[in-house]
């Protein structure tokens, strides 16, 4: 395994890195089949990755964890994350193709509209994308254009063009991330009855600020998975984000408060970490439909 991860400052730094040639200040194409220098290699910088695995191969570490490659899957890499590639024998190491890019392409394209929706690209490794060899051929396919396109002479359409094929892949992804989560549905309720039930806990608790973010943060502390990967894993579930999510959780658990504690609303309000009373009664009469009073009022009245 690589001991000291290269600190990459260029896209043309990381082609010198592996031994490729550079075709775009901005963008590449890595092929370690192609490559001249294999061997191990860790690496990090100032730019964006994602790599792709065809066939089995030798380890392949992103992070901390190592990935078995049996199955085809993308991994995603944000600026200043680390991957380590380590050669256990050359041959195995020819399948993996990947797109660097700089953080550029996101700030001077089409795409600057779009960066908040890839959010894979701030998951973790152990939530890497696994495809089908339908969706394997897609995104080969993505892939192929992209690097025919980055193999003709730059002139002032080249970054345009490159983004657009870039979008395209990222899109697939997207759409590739959703199946995911989909089909691993019964996963993704543990995690979400995990979360909920640490939430409760938390939101039960005499002591902490309990605001949206202070009750991520308590939540995600105890728990593996990244918080952009928990966000698009509420969203598919619920159609909510995580603070939206969350917010929904605090009022419910004032409903619990206001009908079986003897607390004055304000109380309420301040122990579920509300900025203020009226926010609260405003929030409150919005999920709710009437006021806390008023919700108070109904349940002593109801019928033993």
């Amino acid at each position: 395994m690589a001991n000291h991860a290269q600190k990459i400052e260029s896209i043309s730094q990381l082609n010198t890195q592996i031994g490729q040639k550079t075709l775009h200040p901005l963008l590449s194409v890595i092929d370690l089949a192609e490559a001249t220098r294999l061997g191990q290699l860790s690496i990090s910088g100032d730019f964006y990755a994602l790599f792709f695995k065809q066939v089995q191969c030798g380890d392949f570490r992103y992070g901390r964890r190592c990935h078995d490659f049996q199955s085809c899957t993308l991994v995603f890499k944000a600026p200043e994350q680390t991957i380590d590639i380590t050669q256990h024998d050359a041959p195995e190491q020819t399948s993996i193709l990947g797109i660097a890019f700089h953080p550029k392409v996101f700030n001077e394209t089409s795409l600057v509209c779009k960066k908040s929706e890839y959010s894979f690209f701030s998951y973790q490794e152990n939530e890497s994308l696994h495809l089908s060899e339908r969706e394997k051929q897609i995104i080969l396919g993505c892939i192929s254009n992209f690097q025919k396109e980055l193999q003709r002479d730059i002139d002032r359409f080249s970054l345009r063009l490159l983004a657009v094929h870039l979008e395209l892949l990222l899109d697939y992804c997207l759409r590739f991330y959703e199946r995911q989560f989909i089909t691993r549905c019964n996963i993704n309720n543990d995690i979400l009855a995990y979360f909920n039930q640490l939430l409760e806990q938390y939101l039960q608790a005499e002591h902490g600020t309990k605001t949206e973010l202070r009750s991520i943060e308590y939540v995600h502390e105890r728990i593996p998975q990244s918080l952009a990967y928990l966000n698009d894993l509420v969203r598919v579930e619920t159609g909510k984000t995580l603070r939206e999510y969350v917010r929904l959780k605090k009022i419910d658990m004032a409903k619990y408060l206001v009908t079986s504690s003897n607390k004055t609303i304000s109380e309420i309000a301040l122990a579920l970490g509300f900025p203020n009373t009226q926010t609260f009664l405003c929030l409150f009469k919005k999920f709710v439909g009437c006021s806390p009073n008023e919700y108070r009022q109904q349940w002593n009245n109801k019928p033993n």
